[in-house]
């Protein structure tokens, strides 16, 4: 499995604190299934101001632990981009955490959607970037309004929403908006979110096998697998059928 959204690079962020916190949490994946880590440390989130000089070499310090452990992880540099006005300039000056030449995971704020974005969004699509939006189900808004997410997909916009949130892990209300988009055909792919070994930590084993009862085996491979290898190649993603009824009752 390749988990595409990951807070393991150490003292970058609010997750791994330590190198010795991040080889655990690879070696936590690497038990899971997990055989490649794309690394999201927050990026202007009016908290932490990282960029391609502060990631980079972090990342490869990173890899070179990993490999003298033994531990059979790929890591792959990117950040997890707080949406904000001035995003494309700050894209065009760091292309290194672009996966595949054109994906960014971009992140909403929890408790509203910028009245700004979805003109944003277009723009970004007509850059040739393609926004990945990271966990959409923890945003109030959004709770309540789920639908509103048909618009952006249909526009070519991606949806990864964490494997904790379809396990339950963050309440019922995550999780029910989590499986209602799920259904709804809105999501592309799961990834872990992971922060720390012991809270939060980088497992996707749980949340691919709920997605099995839900949509089946084969689109569940393809949100843990078949999806985020496309989004590394930067390849196009084709979006699943958005289903009718949507937003039934679960």
């Amino acid at each position: 499995m390749v988990d595409l959204h990951c807070h393991i690079l150490p003292g970058l962020d609010d997750g791994a604190e330590d190198m010795d916190d991040a080889l655990e949490m690879c070696r936590i994946a690497h038990a899971d299934g997990i055989h490649t880590i794309v690394a999201t440390p927050h990026c202007k989130n009016g908290v932490y101001d990282n960029n391609e000089t502060t990631i980079l070499p972090v990342l490869h310090k990173l890899q070179e632990a990993v490999n003298q452990e033994g531990i059979p992880i790929r890591l792959i540099p990117s950040a997890e981009i707080h949406i904000h006005p001035e995003l494309i300039t700050f894209l065009e000056e760091n292309q290194g955490l672009l996966l595949g030449g054109r994906y960014v995971a971009l992140e909403l704020p929890s408790q509203f959607v910028p009245p700004y974005a979805r003109e944003f969004l277009f723009k970004m699509r007509l850059k040739g970037y393609t926004p990945i939006i990271t966990h959409p189900e923890r945003n109030s808004v959004v709770q309540a309004n789920p639908e509103m997410f048909e618009e952006w997909v249909r526009g070519g916009v991606l949806v990864q929403v964490t494997a904790m949130s379809i396990t339950g892990e963050f309440g019922n209300r995550v999780r029910k908006c989590a499986l209602q988009m799920v259904r709804a055909g809105l999501v592309h792919l799961i990834a872990t979110d992971a922060h720390l070994p012991h809270w939060r930590p980088p497992v996707l084993s749980k949340g691919r096998k709920v997605l099995e009862k839900l949509v089946g085996h084969r689109r569940a491979e393809a949100m843990v697998k078949d999806i985020p290898e496309k989004i590394l190649k930067g390849e196009v993603v084709e979006e699943f059928p958005i289903a009718e009824p949507r937003y039934q009752e679960l």
